[in-house]
């Protein structure tokens, strides 16, 4: 047996969930609201300020609150001195953004429409009414929104929390912040900048330094054009430090150093070139100070292994699978309509019968010879004796026979004849079902393996860099994982899966797990889907759905305490199940084939097989149940909790019914129930469905009166909100009394399902 890892509640890892928990996002809105105190105080050419509107637009969901705080508060700053108007138009502006974030969560257009466009109209407002600014003020609000909605749509495309693109503008913003300061000869902006730059090269982190360089140094001209010597010597520095000593510490700090110096001292700049040089010297001398393993070089990552090339064999792979078992049950089909037909006819058993007795008879001249007319029309006479009694007696020879000297020998002989005949006929069909079964059984799994060869397929687009933080977090909690891919769909939306050695995980974990990776993934994940199987976990994590299904049923059985109606209502990760089976029949043979096929197609729908698949294939299985015919109805309805598609599939099930903005509709034809042919009639449909709608699969014995009086009802409890529970229960009691007054009782079962909204 694999060895298996429990993770006890005193061990770390809830206490780690625990503290990051109530930790990190307080850390984070403290990092969001000075990032906004930075953006907000950033001015740039001397009257823009554009960082705190972009800041406010770009950030996550779980911060820009906060960053618009700090942009507000260093925003009123400015407002005391020469810019109060803009300052004012500013503040409304992130107000209006904030307003529109909360009110649209998710959605980016409006908040960029609010904030950018109260800039602007404030702007006007101001310039067209009493005492107006003219149009500098306007000029100067459109520069603004303009740019904070390029800053802020960058942030969104690039978080800032993720090293590149984003991280290096929140520190442009922050360097354009200090660069408006002065300490004496000191300049804050600059000798930040040079000790970030001089850690970066000590790290052996030539690309991000050399990009770091750049930004910052943009910024600082924009702040202050007389910065500009400084961001002169910051890229010079940076690039001697990388192309002479990369990831050596003393040597990388002399590099920079030295090319700080050559590049001021190459800019005329009377007056400024010694500030200038000690705010820097003081920035790269700080990393000196800095412990060890801050500045240890970062080794490179291996290179990833190639994933999708591994999917994409293990895809043609089953693929080539499916060709085999769909070419196979072809080839067995056409070997069998390529084989002669064997004649088993009654005029076997005539032959039979003359073989066995006749052929040696002393008559065998006269009666089969001289008189074959008479005596073949005697064996013939004698098909609907066998047929009817399944046997013959001397007694019902018919007159063309009554010559026979051996009757008591003739009636034997065809009657084993005739035994024979009907066995070798009911071998011949139940291997003409047997062959049917196997064939559909291939075509079926066939059809199985290329749905899930196509998914593998397209397995999503990978976030490597997410990949990374998730499989990091778990390493951190004791549990390093064999596998990690966050990937997302062609709808983006975002899956995690993460496998680790053969581990038990309580509920109160698995949500604090989800919790936190939906954190490092900036998603809302469930508790995560758990798979063991040869010593190993996979958690599947995925999206919340926008929708939450809640479901209710109710049933009474024709007679006594058995019904026939079999109902499977359940969840799987992206969709809502719903399943109604009814039995042929009443009773107790009824409720075994209504309860096999429900059990067994939600096994198959857990197992991702699409509907008409497990059709299929339950269909085979009651086929080949008994010797007994069997059948059963089955009504399925799958509902996408994040889109509210409905597929809707119906083999013989009684019509179902929708109720979509109040109003009840049935849907479903007449087809044939499962298990009763080698093949299966079903009928498919897609509807869409939103927050309040309902869904009602019944059995045929809830529309004894037709189905009027059910959408009717429908939408009273509809209109009235009731629970599903409530409204299968009140349409099982009606039914009942329906059925009672006109005397035609059957098992009674109704099935509902009801959509919420998640809240998010």
């Amino acid at each position: 047996m694999p060895e298996t890892t429990k993770l006890h509640p005193k061990q770390p890892v809830a206490a780690a969930l625990a503290s990051r928990a109530a930790v990190r996002p307080a850390l984070r809105q403290g990092g969001a609201f000075a990032l906004g105190l930075a953006g907000g105080w950033a001015v740039l050419y001397g009257a823009l300020l554009p960082f705190g509107l972009g800041l406010t637009l770009g950030l996550p969901a779980d911060c820009f609150a906060a960053c618009a705080a700090g942009a507000a508060l260093s925003i009123l700053f400015h407002g005391f001195g020469a810019f109060s108007l803009d300052s004012l138009c500013l503040l409304c502006a992130v107000g209006a953004a904030v307003a529109a974030r909360w009110l649209w969560p998710g959605r980016l257009r409006p908040a960029f429409l609010a904030g950018c466009g109260a800039l602007v109209l404030g702007g006007v407002c101001f310039a067209l009414g009493p005492g107006g600014a003219g149009f500098t003020l306007v000029f100067f609000c459109g520069a603004d929104a303009l740019l904070a909605g390029g800053f802020g749509y960058a942030l969104q495309r690039f978080p800032p929390e993720k090293p590149g693109f984003g991280t290096l503008l929140a520190a442009s913003a922050v360097a354009a912040a200090l660069g408006g300061l002065r300490f004496g000869p000191l300049c804050p902006g600059a000798a930040a900048c040079a000790m970030v730059d001089a850690a970066l090269c000590c790290r052996g982190q030539e690309k991000p330094a050399l990009a770091f360089a750049a930004f910052t140094g943009a910024a600082l001209c924009a702040a202050d054009p007389s910065l500009a010597p400084a961001a002169v010597g910051l890229c010079c520095g940076t690039a001697a430090a990388v192309l002479l000593a990369p990831g050596r510490r003393a040597e990388t700090l002399a590099a920079c150093a030295g090319g700080c110096v050559l590049g001021v001292l190459c800019v005329p700049a009377p007056g400024t070139a010694l500030p200038l040089l000690l705010s820097a010297g003081l920035g790269f001398a700080a990393p000196a100070f800095f412990p060890k393993h801050w500045l240890t070089p970062v080794p490179e990552a291996p290179a990833p292994p190639e994933e999708p090339p591994r999917l994409s064999a293990a895809a043609t792979r089953l693929e080539a699978v499916a060709e085999s078992l769909s070419s196979l049950a072809e080839t067995v089909n056409a070997v069998y309509d390529a084989f002669p037909r064997r004649c088993d006819t009654f005029r076997w058993v005539i032959d039979n019968t003359h073989d066995s007795l006749c052929f040696n008879c002393g008559r065998r001249e006269t009666c089969w010879k001289q008189e074959y007319t008479t005596t073949l029309e005697g064996m013939n006479a004698l098909r609907p004796i066998l047929e009817q009694q399944g046997h013959l007696q001397a007694s019902d020879l018919p007159g063309q026979l009554s010559r026979c000297i051996h009757p008591a020998a003739l009636c034997a002989a065809a009657n084993r004849s005739f035994a024979l005949y009907r066995s070798r006929k009911e071998a011949h069909v139940h291997a003409e079902a047997m062959r049917t079964a196997l064939t559909e059984q291939y075509s079926a799994m066939a059809d199985a393996l290329s749905v899930l060869s196509e998914q593998l397929g397209r397995p999503g687009n990978p976030e490597p860099y997410k990949s990374g933080r998730v499989a990091a977090f778990f390493a951190s909690l004791g549990t390093p994982p064999l596998e990690c891919a966050v990937t997302l769909d062609d709808l983006g939306r975002a899956r995690a899966a993460v496998t680790l050695p053969r581990t038990r995980f309580s509920s109160p974990e698995l949500a604090a797990l989800a919790q936190e990776t939906g954190r490092i993934c900036r998603r809302d994940f469930d508790p995560p889907q758990v798979l063991s199987c040869k010593g190993m976990t996979t958690l599947l994590f995925c999206e919340k759905p926008a929708l939450r299904a809640v479901f209710g049923t109710a049933g009474t059985a024709a007679k006594g305490t058995v019904s026939g109606d079999a109902v499977q209502q359940f969840c799987s990760p992206a969709a809502a199940q719903m399943i109604l089976c009814d039995g042929m029949g009443t009773g107790r043979p009824a409720a075994v084939d209504g309860s096999l096929a429900a059990e067994l197609t939600a096994r198959l729908l857990k197992a991702g097989f699409t509907a008409e698949l497990a059709a299929r294939l339950v269909n085979v299985a009651l086929a080949l149940k008994s010797d007994e015919e069997s059948g059963a109805t089955l009504d399925l309805i799958s509902v996408d909790l994040y889109t509210g598609t409905a597929r809707i599939f119906k083999a013989g099930a009684a019509p179902g019914f929708l109720v979509h903005g109040g109003r009840a509709r049935p849907v479903g034809d007449i087809s044939l129930p499962i298990g009763i042919l080698g093949g299966v009639n079903g009928q498919s449909r897609v509807v869409h469905l939103a927050a309040g709608d309902y869904a009602v699969l019944v059995s045929d014995g809830l529309l004894v009166d037709g189905p009027g009086w059910v959408a009717k009802q429908l939408e009273l409890s509809a209109a009235a909100g009731d629970p599903p529970e409530k409204v299968a229960r009140i349409l099982v009691e009606t039914a009942r009394a329906r059925a009672e007054q006109t005397g035609r009782p059957d098992d009674i079962t109704a099935a509902v399902l009801r959509l919420e909204s998640c809240g998010h």
